[in-house]
Order: C-alpha cells, then structure tokens, then sequence
C-alpha cells in the first residue's frame, strides 16, 4: 500500500472529522469549571503515583465530564495486561498503536514506534530508564512484567521533559496500585507448547505510612514452535518442528517502597534484577554465514530512588529528582553449536561485557494559579563499557556523558486554548575509546511548541512542531559486533523535525484519537553492506553510516469500546511510508518499516463466569535487510495476519473470605491460530501456533 495514493482520501477524511467535531462543539459548549492534572489531582497540589516516576503533568481544564484523552498517550491498563499472560515485556508492545516488536539477528525484540528505528525509543521502569546507554536500546524480552500493572505508551515528542534520547516515542511499565485495600497477592503459573514453563508472585502491602511490593518470576522456554504455512519464500516451508536455539530461562526479582512527604510529595526507593541464559535463533536464509550465538549470562540490576516534594507557604514550587544504577553483565559464545558446551581456550572468539551506568534528574516546577507553570529539568547519564572478545586477549575500555536541560513553560492564553513551549541543550561526549579513534563532543539544541484546543469537555485538537537530536551510540561508534560491522567513530548525531496535527475525543464507554505526522530525519544512521569486492573487509560485512534524510510521513487512528457489561472492543490503524533520499528524491525504502500496522480486539472478560479475547495482528509490507541480495541488500516481505486466542474461566470466591475480594482463574491460550508465517526480518520468522495453559490467583 502506497502512502501517497492514499494521503488525499485520508487528509479529506480527517478534514470532515475535525470540522463536524468542531461544528459540534460549538454548538453544544460544555463550561469550564475548575483546572486539573491528567490524574484527576488539583493543580495546588499534585500528587504522584507509587513509583521512581518523576514527571510532571499537563494542564487541563476540563467541567464535570472526564477531560479529553492525552493526545499522543495510550494507557493500557491492570486489565489488558492480564488478559495477554505475557512472559515480558515484549509480549505487550504491539498493544500500543503504531507500534511493532520485531527480533532482530541478535535475539533482541525490539520496539518501533511510527516506523522510527528502535533507538528512537525510550522504554521505562518507575522512571528509569531501560535503554543500555551502550547500544541505545534494549531487549523486551528479557524485561520482566513483575510487580507491573499496566503501561503507559506515549507517540512522537509531546514534551521535551520525556529526556534525551526519546525521539519517536516511550514507552513506561506502571506499577499497581492498593485501592483503598491493605494488601493484595497474586499468583500465576503457565504451561505451553516448547517446553515453557512460567510462574510469577507478586504481594503488596502497606506498613505504616509505606507502601511495600515484593515480587518475583521464574520462566524456561526449551524452543518456540516454528509456522508450517505462509513461506515468503526465502525459507522452505518447514514441517511442525521447533526453532533452533530459540530457549531462555531467567529469574527475576523486584521491590518497591513508597511513602507520602510534606503532605503531597513522596518518596520512592525500587531494586530489581533479572538473570538469563538464552539462544539466538540463526537467519534461515544465510546458512552457514548466520551469527550461531549464545548468551551464557545475561544479567543485570537496578538501583533507583526518586523524591518530590512541594515547595513554598502556598505550595508554588515542585522540586523533583531521581538518581539510579544501572548494572549489567553480558556473554556471547559465538563458537557455534559443536562447540557451545566446549570448555573455552586462549585465543576462542568469546564475548564479555560489563556495563556501569549513573543517572541523575532534577527538576523545578513553578506553579502560577491555576492555568500555567514554567519547568527547569536536568538530565545526566554517566555509562562505562568494558568489552573482551577473544579469549586471554585484551579488554576495551569505553565511557560516554550524555546530558540534557531543558526549560519548558505552559499556559492558556484563554480558556480553551493551551500553549505549551520548550527549549534545551543536549550534549554527548567519549572521553574513552578504547583502541578506536575516538568521536567528535557533540552539543545539539532542542524545540518544541505545542498548541492545543478544547472544543469541548471531552476533545481536543492539536498542532505540534518539535526538533530533538540523537547522538550515536558507543556501540554504533566503535563495536565491529564479532567482525560482523565496520566501526565508523566518524557518525554524527541524527536529527529528527516532527510535525504533527490530530484530535482526540472521549465519550461515555469510548475513546477515539487520530492523527497525521511527517517525519524528517536528517543524517539518519543506518547500516548499510560494504561491497563485496572491498579488499579490506571479508563477505557480507557491514557499516553503520549517516543517510542523507529518512522521511516518514504517516496517518494514525486509534479507538477503544467498552460498556458496563465486560464487553471491550478495540481498533487500530497506521499508514506509513518511509523512505530514504537518494540522488535528490525519496525513493529507496527504509528498512523494516511496514507499510501499514493494524490491531484489533474484542473482549468478553467478566469477574466471574466464562470469558474470551480475540485478536488480530497485521503487518504491512516491508524492505528488510538481506546480506546475499547483490544490487541493494534489500528485500520485500510480505504482509502478515496472526490471530490470537484466549478462553478462560475466572471464579469469584470472595463470598467464602468476607472482607477479602479473591478471585481464581483458568485460562487456555492459542498465539498464532491459523499458523501463519510473519517474518520479523528476512529468514527470521515469528513463532507459529502456540498453545498454553495458565490458572491465576488473587487475593
């Protein structure tokens, strides 16, 4: 599906939608009553959740009715997560429109919002970043959900307070809340097709004036099973048979604290860590030239602890902060599978690293009445990187400052409209290169400027115009990844103009948002194939290079159903076309960027009684990267569909404990129903059908 064919339609449409809910709105205004955050807190005194979140809220002015939905926000609650039994957070990603997890060659799942590259992400933890400063992302699939009970996604760059380095998007893993009860339990176990094996305890309670969360996970997965039907051919089409060296055990452990201060701040202290050993299925269609890795160790832990606290006889001032560790230990056996249990010799290529990384955030907001603040935010991230890849040969060592301020400031100019403006500096320097030649100290500004208006109590439309750079990564700068990449130190940050426009609207039992956005990337970092015929380098290598300019110009709607009755219906529809320039015009694809993302769900999920949830997944067309393809290392998937089953059973058992609301579930699970195949990149295909079954109890 070509973007362009289809804009004009699509401009029309979103046309006639703003103009009928404006006509609307005008002709039935709603008076405004009183100024409020997104929480429902009055602006005198904000109060923030149980978690390491330091962030401060936007203004809305809303009447008796809920305020119009948080454009550009999703909030996918306690609810949707449970219903999707996911093993990590990888399992949840999709659920954010206009979003996608892909694994990439590494075993990595990444997450891509608007067709950005995953670098252009920021994933959260209680306000702590889970991005390794080493490589600028993650992996979602070893991101525990423990002691987790919703997610907050949020498209493009709202605010310039999301920190450096969001771009795209982010996406933040919500803690749960007590509700007016004392304690609350909850236990889950899960069987499935592969050998998996999941079982997961949370149990929160409150001491005093603190609140306290211990929880904790166990999973093993021998193999996923691979699809039977749906070959893009580059994969002969297999018989039911499991993925090669597609396993993964990991342990995870996780405790929070939380206690009120001066009457409306808080203070929060978190740790966690997760430990696993897990595979990296190979690319099918290399053979032999495929990576055969191993991750032996993964581990890694988190230290964090946030304050704020209100400022001033009238409560005027907010001071914010927030200081975390971040630990992370890493190993890659890429001997291959004859020699993966060998024992290792001076000399065996053999991967170690171990990461160190420092963040502190401070923040003052001053509140002026009811209708405006101005907010000073600084960011700081200290990240060492110590690297061996042969056995008894040397250690690299690498360190990269990457730091940010930015002042942001919100008002109303009347009542209706709000205005919301934002300037920064964002700075990023090596002063450790290891043995490489090291990189440039870059210092980049940042803008931002927003400006929206209530047409009524329950929507909004608005224009948004930002500016904000990435800075390359250590790892984009220096690593040659086991002699499969060039290092080029000589990268320059990317720099992304997003220019956005929609609308948002809420009504009883409903939500809708929709928008359009244009991309621009300047200097884009993608890899590109070094020709074969290059002397230096042996076959199928790779080099990290700046592009010219990635233009992403893109239309989005969102909506979500729900009635009184357990009834939930949800849809989601992305249209993108992302393209590279190249001599002059945008013609050549950008990698793994689909044409058109789609979602849609519908629920039956009462407290008690039967219950079902069915899901389809669609993946448009996609350029994807292919090391044996001789003119461009490019090549074209095809779409993909995959539904999703899930049947269960709760019963509600809180009549038998009086004064303790406990419920007991049985669920059977069938991911991939049809078994289709959806390749994430050439030769790496998703799972097939995968069945499970789990039973839960809270209490």
């Amino acid at each position: 599906m070509i973007l362009s064919n289809y804009l004009p339609r699509i401009g029309l449409l979103t046309g006639f939608i703003l103009a009928g809910t404006i006509q609307a709105a005008f002709l039935q205004p709603v008076p405004m009553v009183r100024a409020e955050v997104l929480t429902g807190q009055s602006l005198e005194k904000p109060v923030l959740a149980d978690s390491t979140v330091v962030e401060l809220p936007e203004l809305t002015v809303s009447g008796e009715a809920a305020a119009p939905p948080v454009p550009g926000r999703s909030v996918i609650n306690t609810a949707s997560v449970t219903v999707r039994d996911p093993g990590s957070l990888a399992d949840l990603g999709n659920l954010l429109p206009s979003s996608r997890v892909a694994v990439n060659s590494r075993g990595e799942s990444t997450l891509m919002i608007r067709g950005a590259p995953e670098r252009h992400v920021q994933t959260f933890l209680d306000g702590i970043p889970l991005n390794l400063p080493w490589d600028e992302r993650t992996d979602l699939g070893t991101i525990p959900i423990i002691g987790g009970a919703g997610l907050e996604g949020r498209r493009g760059l709202p605010t310039l307070l999301a920190g450096p380095g969001v771009l795209a998007g982010s996406v933040r893993i919500l803690p749960p809340r007590l509700a007016g009860a004392q304690q609350q339990t909850r236990l889950n176990t899960t069987l499935g097709d592969g050998g998996m094996k999941r079982v997961g305890l949370m149990h929160q309670r409150t001491a005093g004036q603190w609140t306290l969360l211990g929880a904790g996970s166990w999973q093993d997965r021998e193999a996923w099973i691979l699809p039977t039907d749906g070959s893009d051919g580059s994969v002969p089409k297999p018989a039911r048979t499991e993925r090669f060296n597609s396993d993964l055990s990991q342990t995870s452990l996780l405790l929070r604290a939380s206690r009120p201060v001066a009457e409306t701040g808080r203070v929060n202290f978190l740790a966690t860590a997760w430990s696993a050993e897990k595979g990296v299925p190979p690319e099918l269609h290399l053979g032999n030239d495929a990576r055969f890795w191993r991750y032996p160790v993964r581990r890694r832990a988190l230290l964090g602890a946030s304050l704020t606290l209100p400022l001033g006889q009238d409560h005027n001032w907010d001071l914010s902060g927030m200081a975390a560790l971040d630990f992370f230990e890493q190993e890659i056996d890429p001997r291959g599978p004859d020699d993966w249990n060998a024992p290792l010799a001076v000399g065996d290529e053999y991967e170690k690293d171990l990461d160190r990384s420092g963040h502190l955030q401070g923040g003052l907001t001053r509140w002026l009445g009811e209708t405006a603040r101005l907010s000073l935010q600084g960011n700081a991230r200290y990240s060492h990187h110590r690297e061996s890849l042969i056995v008894g040969g040397p250690r690299e060592s690498y360190a990269q400052w990457l730091t940010g301020l930015v002042i942001e400031g919100e008002f109303r100019p009347r009542s209706s409209w709000r205005l919301r403006t934002g300037a920064g500096w964002d700075h990023s320097g090596t002063p450790e290169s290891g043995n490489k030649s090291k990189a440039a100290t870059f210092h980049e500004p940042a803008l931002s400027l927003r400006l929206s208006r209530e047409i009524s109590s329950r929507s909004e439309i608005y224009t948004s115009f930002s500016r904000r750079s990435r800075f390359p990564s250590m790892r984009e700068l220096y690593s040659g990844a086991l002699d499969k990449f060039v290092p080029n130190p000589n990268l320059i940050p990317e720099r992304q103009d997003l220019l956005e426009t929609g609308l948002t609207a809420r009504g009883t039992g409903w939500n809708l948002a929709a928008a359009c956005f244009l991309q621009n990337l300047t200097d884009g970092i993608e890899k590109t194939k070094l020709p074969e015929e290059d002397p230096l380098h042996p076959l199928n290598q790779f080099m990290r290079v700046n592009r010219t300019s990635i233009r992403v110009p893109g239309v989005e709607f969102s909506g979500r159903l729900h009635s009184n009755n357990n009834l939930e219906i949800a849809l989601q529809h992305t249209i993108l076309s992302a393209r590279v320039q190249e001599n002059g015009s945008y013609s050549r694809p950008a990698e793994d960027r689909p044409d058109y993302l789609s979602l849609a769900e519908a629920g039956w999920n009462p407290f008690a009684g039967p219950g079902a949830h069915l899901e389809a997944v669609v993946t448009g067309p996609r350029w994807s990267s292919d090391a044996t393809d001789p003119i461009d290392g490019l090549r074209r998937l095809p779409a993909g569909l995959i539904w999703n089953l899930r049947l269960s059973y709760p019963w509600n058992l809180s009549h038998f404990l009086v004064g303790q609301e406990t419920k007991i579930e049985l669920h059977v699970r069938l991911n991939n129903i049809f078994d289709q195949q959806v390749n994430y990149q050439t030769g790496l295909p998703g799972p097939g059908r995968m069945v499970s079954f789990g039973a839960s109890a809270g209490f």
